[in-house]
């Protein structure tokens, strides 16, 4: 089993808008420069005006574009803080520059003041934005562990810590990673009153088992015109460990377990009279059997008391499982793997529901080797299987060898690979050695040829 390893920093991106922001205030520092415009027109203060703003813009698209190609330096501030210019708020910047030229160039000062009153509303919708984003912060509370194919929930709760300012129509944005999988979720807010936290959820139904990252998260709002969006970058991760799903065993395969029973060469010592299991004591009634007296405790209560024994068929199950896979994969061969996956849980869970204190062991190679019984906690053997991986060194032999350690008795084993012959052959190899041992019961093991086509003879999913 190897480690899956995630990537919990911003993805990089390239800022057109902190290019076109950049180009246009060098552009606009330049006209000046050369043709004096503004300087002819307004004075030397208008042209110290027209430098600061295209010297702010200048210094605003390059800090735009740094921080999408190294989204990294947000972990110092320079990307916690986004900006972006829906369409709408595009159109209304270019009527505003229409005007302001019209206003320059035919020296109007009623086209002037109304550009006046249209770059107050936009710098009065970038405030407010940027000041309903301050002191908030989001928390994501999600499950530990949830099985493939299943639909589950996150809660993300909005705190507003501002205490005289409500924050209206926020959108949270998060991301769900996965090696074969990149998900988006969004949940909307509309108010957080000051001082208060609201919580909103999201659905989802995750395919594929392994471990998900879930984060970082973004906080976006276009309150209260809609011309300007502000955002907050939250480097907040999570993740969550997806079991294998779990599907039913089909009538075929319960056909299959009183002959994989009569396969193991071992006799079995049971106790009791009649070879059940013990169950409990009771107090005799008429007919039954006077062996079944248990004389301890008929002398201690001063009344016959008897044995009751329950006729049990449960055996020891080990359930071993091949992660061997070739250098390339093909696709039907993964499907395959992630099939076993799924048919070993769902085996192993059925087991220990139904078969009552019956022992249950289970041992995989692959990139790592596991080697489980049932007086572990059952999420350890499920944790396991959310993140095996088969690899091409696994090694047989070892499968064997940690199968011989769990064998106690009477032992019904289940061995699932992709390579059978392999197997069969390794298995012979063994035994002419004498490497098995007092192992003789995997010469009855029932073998499971790891193909979509054979699996499917034994499981089925809703």
């Amino acid at each position: 089993m190897s480690e899956q390893k995630t990537d919990n920093r911003l993805p990089r991106t390239f800022s057109t808008q902190g290019l076109a922001a950049m180009m246009c205030g060098l552009g606009l520092a330049a006209f000046e420069m050369r043709y004096q415009f503004m300087l002819m027109r307004l004075g030397l203060g208008g042209r110290i005006v027209v430098i600061l703003l295209a010297a702010s813009l200048s210094i605003w698209g390059l800090k735009e574009v740094i921080a999408g190609l190294w989204p990294s330096l947000g972990h110092h501030g320079l990307t916690r803080h986004r900006f972006n210019w829906p369409m709408n708020g595009r159109i209304y910047a270019v009527i505003m520059m229409v005007l302001f030229i019209g206003s320059m160039l035919g020296r109007s000062n009623t086209l002037l003041m109304v550009f006046c009153m249209l770059a107050a509303a936009f710098v009065l919708n970038g405030w407010m934005s940027f000041t309903m984003l301050r002191y908030i912060d989001v928390d994501r509370l999600l499950p530990p562990r949830v099985m493939a194919g299943e639909p589950s929930s996150v809660e993300l709760i909005l705190r507003n810590r501002k205490s005289w300012l409500s924050i209206w129509v926020m959108t949270v944005h998060d991301q769900i990673r996965h090696h074969a999988d990149h998900l988006v979720a969004d949940v909307l807010f509309l108010r957080v009153g000051p001082s208060s936290e609201r919580s909103g959820h999201y659905r989802m139904l995750l395919n594929e088992r392994g471990r998900y990252l879930f984060g970082p998260m973004q906080v976006n709002t276009r309150f209260p015109l809609g011309l300007v969006e502000r955002g907050l970058n939250l480097a907040k991760t999570d993740t969550i460990l997806v079991y294998p799903r779990v599907g039913r065993l089909t009538p075929g395969w319960r056909n299959q377990l009183p002959s994989s029973t009569e396969l193991m060469q071992q006799a079995v010592s049971r106790g009791g009279p009649f070879n059940d299991e013990f169950h409990k004591l009771r107090e005799y009634r008429v007919g039954d059997d006077l062996r079944a007296v248990h004389w301890r405790t008929t002398a201690r209560r001063n009344e016959l008391m008897i044995r009751e024994f329950q006729e049990s068929r449960d055996r020891q199950l080990l359930f071993l499982l091949d992660g061997y896979h070739r250098g390339s994969p093909t696709r039907d061969e993964r499907h395959a793997m992630e099939l076993a996956l799924s048919f070993a849980t769902t085996v192993c869970i059925d087991h220990l529901h139904n078969s009552r204190e019956s022992p249950l062991a289970f041992a995989a190679v692959g990139e790592r080797q596991i080697a489980w019984e049932s007086r572990q906690p059952v999420e350890s053997l499920l944790d396991e299987l959310a993140v095996f991986e088969p690899s091409l060194n696994a090694d047989p032999k070892a499968l064997l060898a940690a199968a011989l350690d769990f064998n106690t008795g009477a032992t019904r084993t289940i061995l699932v690979t992709p390579r059978p012959n392999s197997i069969s052959k390794t298995l012979s190899e063994m035994s002419a050695r004498d490497e098995l041992g007092r192992g003789g019961f995997l010469q009855g093991v029932q073998t499971v040829s790891m193909t979509e086509a054979e699996l499917s003879r034994f499981i089925m999913f809703e």
